[in-house]
């Protein structure tokens, strides 16, 4: 073998030796393979409603879907939340009921049900769940329901009779604005937390809409000629909440206020 051949041998050999070391170890050179059985695992797709997982706004055939885990805070005194032009004016019964009302007997501290329009504006979030042909809207506060009809059925013939605590509510579409017609509110109910009370003539009209995806804008007329001189027109926003569920309240539950509260007329409980 001449020398020229001999180193050429040498070169070979080597090179070879090299390539094979580097494919023998993943093909990192002198580093040891990964541990691949050590990587964290990938993690799951988020699951649940659209709205908590990032997802795209879904649409209910053709329509904005207002479902949604929705909170605005407590009523207060809807007086504070009407819009210019549309106050509130109290009739002289309207007036004195308002001046002599006993916050001890506010129908929510007695466990009973809030009300249509009160229901979504209390210290508890509120789901609204929409269908194509009814609307629910369900809160923390006691567990309670309310149910909005979209299917064109009119008002019970006979609501007028059998009132119920969150009347009889029929909805219909304007563009992305459902609008809902509400009659037969027990009497027994308040309208928001400082005493303002109505009679059986009392109609809601309600107006939900998505200011943006995250904002709910919520305007309500209160026509209750008994009560109020004129109509007027409250306009409250509420916030998405995250997450897709409501927990679970009881207002019984260890209850330990209820037998202790003093009358407290008028001015006296605000």
């Amino acid at each position: 073998m001449t020398r020229s051949l001999a180193i050429a041998a040498i070169l070979v050999l080597t090179v070879t030796g090299a390539a094979a070391q580097q494919g023998g170890r993943g093909g990192r050179g002198n580093q040891p393979p990964p541990a691949t059985d050590r990587l964290a695992p990938p993690k799951p797709a988020p699951t649940g409603a659209w709205w908590y997982t990032g997802a795209t706004p879904q649409r209910q055939a053709g329509r904005v879907d207002l479902t949604g885990v929705w909170f605005g805070g407590a009523s207060g005194d809807l007086s504070r939340a009407t819009i210019p032009g549309q106050e509130m004016v109290l009739t002289p019964l309207g007036r004195k009921r308002w001046e002599t009302v006993d916050h001890a007997k506010d129908p929510n501290t007695q466990c009973l049900p809030p009300g249509p329009a009160r229901m979504i504006m209390m210290a508890h979030p509120a789901m609204i769940v929409q269908r194509p042909d009814v609307v629910a809207i369900l809160t923390e506060s006691q567990r309670t329901y309310r149910i909005i009809y979209t299917d064109g059925r009119g008002h019970p013939h006979d609501i007028s009779e059998y009132p119920e605590w969150m009347g009889s509510s029929i909805g219909t579409w304007e563009g992305d604005t459902l609008v809902v017609d509400t009659v037969g509110i027990n009497e027994k109910t308040w309208l928001d937390t400082a005493g303002h009370e109505h009679g059986p003539k009392l109609r809601l009209t309600e107006r939900f809409r998505l200011a943006d995806p995250n904002t709910l804008e919520h305007v309500v007329i209160y026509d209750d000629p008994d009560f109020f001189v004129k109509p007027f027109t409250t306009r409250r926003l509420f916030k998405r909440q995250v997450g897709d569920r409501i927990m679970d309240h009881s207002c019984l539950e260890n209850e330990k206020d209820l037998q202790l509260l003093e009358p407290t007329i008028g001015d006296a409980g605000r």
